[in-house]
């Protein structure tokens, strides 16, 4: 009977780690509990095929996103590790939607709803972003080195240890925004709201006023 227990423990186990590393479809990113959205994951999507669907809890897990999307709804969806390089997306729906590790470098992204996405670790390097929302958005840890943002909101938004070297603020809000850790260097700034609500009027930048705590 002990050696049986101690197999049944050990196939535990092993599973468990299986689990752990991602050898499985899903198993990383968080997905809708009613498990209802399309399974669109750990295959090629031509952005066409989102063109002004709803696709609520839809999952991309591993997905590579090619061309461009417009007008879609994927809020609430897995697109943990998606790769969506060069990829064009125009009022999309990504509310509440799990990006964590997604591959987002050198895209373009026009009023675009993140508000409560999880973007920890994303890669959104050389990116164009206009009228974007991360409102109470998760970016810990996430790539945004020379990114150009205008008229996007962080609004408490979690950018703890987040790389914004380079980046270029331009009628951005940072109100309510935690930066501890971040590298802010080389960082441009125009009309920028800071953390602490103050106004950088100009070209100034928000030294002084990144800390919520003071």
């Amino acid at each position: 009977m002990r050696v049986y227990r101690l197999r049944l423990c050990t196939a535990a186990l092993a599973l468990s780690v299986w689990f752990a590393a991602g050898c499985g479809q899903g198993k990383q990113g968080r997905t809708c509990p009613d498990g209802t959205g399309k399974d669109l994951s750990g295959r090629t999507v031509v952005g066409v095929e989102l063109w002004q669907k709803k696709l609520r809890c839809v999952n991309l897990e591993g997905s590579e996103l090619t061309g461009s999307v417009s007008e879609a709804n994927l809020s609430r969806g897995n697109l943990f590790g998606a790769r969506l390089a060069d990829v064009s997306l125009q009022s999309v729906d990504l509310r509440d939607a799990d990006l964590r590790r997604a591959q987002l470098s050198s895209g373009t992204l026009a009023e675009v709803d993140l508000r409560g996405a999880d973007l920890g670790r994303a890669v959104l390097d050389k990116s164009l972003l206009t009228n974007v929302s991360f409102e109470g958005a998760r970016l810990r840890g996430a790539m945004l080195r020379s990114v150009s943002l205008t008229n996007v909101d962080f609004g408490d938004a979690d950018l703890r240890d987040a790389d914004l070297a380079g980046a270029a603020l331009s009628g951005t809000t940072l109100r309510g925004a935690r930066l501890d850790g971040a590298d802010l260097s080389d960082t441009s700034w125009e009309n920028v709201v800071c953390p602490d609500g103050t106004k950088s009027v100009g070209k100034r930048s928000c030294a002084g006023h990144l800390d919520l705590s003071s």
